[in-house]
C-alpha cells in the first residue's frame, strides 16, 4: 500500500487514479483523516449495488427482526446436554452403518 501525505504532496485526481491501479493507496488528509482508495472489484460493486436497494435494504430489515438465533453457548449447552441422554447416545449409535468384511478376508473364507 502506497501512502501519499497530502501535507507533504498534492498529486492530481489522475496521479491518484494510476497509482490505485497499481496497489491501494492510503490518503492522510491535512485534517489528520485517512482514507484508502483502491480500484473496485466485483464483489465492491455488488455491495454498493445492493446498499443503494431499497427492496435489499427492506429484507435485511425484515430478517433482522426474525426470532431464532443460537448462541454458541446455548448450542453448547444443548450439546452437552444430549450427550449424557440415553435416548439420543442409543440413536447415534444406531445410525452409524455398519462396516462390511473387507473383500480381503471374504477371499479367505
Amino acid at each position: 500500500m502506497r501512502t501519499v501525505n497530502l501535507n507533504k504532496e498534492s498529486p492530481s485526481v489522475g496521479e491518484l487514479l494510476a497509482m490505485a491501479r497499481r496497489k491501494a493507496v492510503l490518503l492522510l488528509s491535512r485534517d489528520g483523516a485517512s482514507f484508502v482508495l483502491e480500484e473496485a472489484g466485483e464483489f465492491d460493486r455488488e455491495v454498493a449495488q445492493l446498499g443503494n436497494s431499497a427492496r435489499f435494504m427492506k429484507f435485511l430489515r425484515k430478517r433482522s427482526k426474525e426470532a431464532g438465533v443460537t448462541s454458541i453457548e446455548q448450542f453448547a449447552e444443548e450439546l452437552a446436554g444430549n450427550m449424557h441422554n440415553p435416548a439420543m447416545q442409543a440413536a447415534h449409535v444406531a445410525a452409524r452403518p455398519l462396516r462390511s468384511p473387507s473383500a480381503r478376508l471374504k477371499r479367505r473364507r
